[in-house]
């Protein structure tokens, strides 16, 4: 049995491969070991896969877990994020009666495929969840549409429900095409930058048509002036909201917020929330 002591949950060197009430085995990029963390971070066993899994189910007697609620959201994060980013917005989810599931992806340290293999995964391994929503937050955006447009193993036992998008980059980024040319930039940021080039952003298949998606971006009235003053040729580089549009879009909002985390403002909270359950941002 491993020592039990408090972790940082994940970040970019280890990556989520089960969930279950807020109970989680995560793989080491690193060395390929496994460990089980419980809901507050604090590893409970390591080594193999099938060793963690086993203590799971001895935790499960021990501690009496609770069957989660049946309707999951996934929370996910962008480019060099983690899932602390939604700490606020899984708490209100989880009042709201869903059971929400913020995953850690190591996009610094994985390729897009194997990005791919584990939201896959993930969804190919879950217990007791009938129907599952997502809330994709930038480059994961990228990640869930080509999910979606492959797996068809999961999809018999679990139903798909609505899909926020916020500020993905679905059409890429030119500063993507830019930096994707010099290999530095893969070493340093990782592989899974390239696919912020445009022309591979627009070769991943779109969001099924029968699910409703509503797309939220965000804007800032004091940078955007600043941005101006920029050249024009550094302006292009710039994320662009009509880069996040999606075709099939049941609604699309552009939000103010003055902040840093953008997942954290309690409006953009609250039409995600209204979006999920009603498919409108703004309860009636």
């Amino acid at each position: 049995m491993a020592f039990t002591f408090f972790t940082l949950g994940g970040k970019q060197l280890w990556e989520d491969r089960f969930f279950y009430n807020g109970w989680r085995i995560q793989r080491s990029c690193l060395t390929g070991k496994y460990r089980l963390l419980d809901q507050w971070d604090i590893r409970r066993e390591a080594g193999t896969l099938l060793r963690c899994q086993n203590a799971f189910i001895h935790f499960i007697e021990v501690y009496q877990l609770l069957r989660p609620k049946q309707k999951a959201v996934f929370l996910l994060h962008g480019f060099g994020q983690s899932k602390d980013k939604f700490h606020k917005m899984a708490q209100q989810f989880e009042q709201a009666g869903f059971t929400p599931i913020a995953i850690n992806m190591p996009t610094l340290r994985a390729n897009f495929n194997a990005l791919v293999e584990q939201l896959d995964f993930l969804l190919k391994n879950l217990k007791d969840i009938q129907e599952v929503s997502f809330v994709a937050y930038g480059f994961s955006g990228l990640v869930l549409r080509k999910v979606l447009a492959k797996s068809w193993g999961w999809r018999r036992k679990v139903k798909v429900g609505r899909i926020v998008t916020i500020n993905v980059p679905n059409r890429g980024a030119l500063w993507g095409q830019k930096l994707g040319r010099f290999p530095i930039i893969s070493n340093f940021f990782g592989d899974a930058v390239q696919m912020y080039i445009p022309d591979l952003a627009a070769n991943i298949p779109d969001y099924p048509k029968s699910t409703e998606i509503g797309v939220l971006t965000s804007w800032n009235p004091i940078l955007r002036p600043m941005l101006r003053i920029l050249p024009r040729s550094w302006q292009r580089l710039l994320p662009d909201k009509k880069d996040s549009f999606v075709n099939a879009a049941k609604e699309i909002f552009a939000v103010k917020f003055w902040g840093l985390n953008f997942c954290s403002s309690q409006k953009v909270i609250t039409y995600c929330i209204n979006f999920i359950k009603n498919g409108k941002f703004k309860s009636a």
